[in-house]
């Protein structure tokens, strides 16, 4: 075997493929450094928009005041409204590890008054059905005196376990730090 052949048969092609994954590297970095910003701040917005959905007396995110002393797991924000009534979000896995996030919103006197959950990590067609406003009506006049489970006066969305457990795990966490916090 000879010197040329060498380079040309194996050193070259290693060397090529190791510039070409550096190259293509560098540009995954930057297009993330560029879009990381604007995913958060569209990722914040809507967030922003779901809490004053699930807070009829709110009309208006910039009427929101952050709350951030709370202690209860599985929370991923909250936020108060000028009457007093609190919304909060809480995140749970579902099934294969993709998150079911749920924000709940609570009057003064604990009683729910909107829910928006994002299932669209789920399995198109079955986990995401826990978002369906059919099943979601069954939430309706929820209250925060107790935690919830399933057949105990609340079904569960049929093949979809891991979505339904992380479903009510979510909102029981929003209870939990609703009574942290009222």
């Amino acid at each position: 075997m000879t010197k040329s052949s060498n380079w040309e048969s194996t050193i070259k092609p290693i060397l090529v493929l190791t510039i070409c994954s550096l190259v293509a590297s560098l540009m995954l970095a930057l297009v993330n450094s560029v879009t990381a910003p604007v995913i958060e701040a569209n990722e914040k917005a809507a967030t922003l928009v779901a809490y004053v959905e699930v807070l009829p007396t709110v009309s208006d995110a910039t009427e929101l005041e952050e709350i951030t002393d709370y202690t209860t797991a599985g929370i991923t924000g909250a936020v108060r409204a000028p009457d007093g009534s609190i919304a909060m979000q809480a995140s749970e896995s579902g099934y294969n590890g993709g998150m079911v996030n749920v924000i709940i919103g609570f009057d003064t006197t604990g009683t729910m008054t909107g829910i928006h959950v994002d299932a669209s990590s789920q399995t198109s067609g079955i986990g995401t059905n826990v978002a369906l406003p059919d099943y979601l009506a069954q939430f309706d006049g929820l209250t925060a005196s107790e935690n919830i489970a399933k057949g105990q006066g609340y079904d569960a969305v049929t093949g979809a376990t891991y979505s339904t457990d992380a479903l009510f795990a979510a909102i029981n966490d929003c209870i939990n730090c609703y009574n942290e916090l009222a």
